[in-house]
């Protein structure tokens, strides 16, 4: 069904009528974040998953399992994404392959989304992006790899996350493995703080650094179990009707990358750009 640029799939309209689970999903590592050429090997982590095959480009299988891993579960996938300069709601099959192999395809934040739709491009959502569909459809949870946050060096190129504004001002629960590792993590917590935003670990008591799995500064909130986040989330939207909650889950221990190793490199880099201008 169509509300002008808005297109909401019947699959995830009727999901929410009901009130099944719709778990929203990102398309900006689609687009830009796994490689679009048809797939020579298969990584041995998904080597034995049904949608990950030689020939498949990795970014389109990663969307798809991500798809799968939400049915499997009970719940209703709402990828999102623009596409002719619709935002998209519910992705086809069709649309992710289009999509997969577009090399002219655009990452969308929160602020090109209008132009986007207006001037009908293509492209993947970020974080920030796919909470303004959640906003629009009415969508409470949103899984994703890491957020965006307070860049290294901000106090010089004030570089933050459209991400944490969104957050702050859409009432849906982000599931991530924490935000990026390269970023100034302590004070995107900072930040999420002064926003209103809870961060809640998911069996944590430190914010997860994404693919470096747990990190070391400590979270305010922890909970056990699934069942006791979505007691936290209600207790929050009854206070604060209109801020969003992240949910840390850490990367599972066999899946990440050497620990601290990307945030080292980071600090190197972000040391030599601030060096160099």
């Amino acid at each position: 069904m169509a509300e002008g640029p808005l297109v909401i799939a019947d699959e995830v309209r009727d999901a929410l009528a009901h009130g099944r689970a719709v778990v929203a999903l990102e398309t900006a590592v689609l687009t830009h974040g796994l490689p679009r050429e048809p797939a020579a090997t298969i990584p041995p982590v998904v080597a034995d998953h049904p949608d990950f095959a030689v020939g498949v480009p990795l970014n389109l299988s990663l969307s798809l399992a991500m798809e799968r891993a939400v049915r499997t579960n009970g719940g209703v996938p709402a990828t999102v994404a623009v596409v002719d300069g619709v935002l998209k709601v519910g992705c086809t099959r069709g649309d992710l392959e289009r999509l997969a192999t577009d090399g002219d395809a655009r990452k969308a934040s929160v602020r090109d989304l209008g132009p986007l739709c207006a001037a009908r491009h293509c492209a993947g959502t970020t974080v920030s992006a796919t909470l303004v569909a959640c906003g629009l459809a009415g969508i409470r949870h949103f899984a994703t790899g890491g957020l965006g946050g307070v860049h290294r060096g901000f106090s010089k190129t004030l570089d933050i996350s459209a991400d944490l504004g969104a957050l702050a001002r859409t009432p849906t629960c982000v599931v991530s493995s924490g935000a990026k590792s390269i970023l100034d993590l302590k004070a995107t917590l900072e930040a999420l703080e002064t926003l209103g935003v809870p961060v809640i670990g998911l069996a944590t008591q430190t914010f997860p650094e994404f693919t470096d799995g747990a990190g070391t500064l400590p979270l305010h909130a922890t909970v056990s179990t699934p069942h006791d986040a979505a007691a936290a989330c209600r207790a929050h939207w009854s206070l604060l009707p209109h801020v969003g909650v992240v949910l840390a889950n850490p990367c599972p221990a066999g899946h990440v990358l050497d620990h601290g190793g990307s945030s080292a490199m980071a600090d190197e880099l972000a040391a030599q750009a601030i060096a160099s201008g």
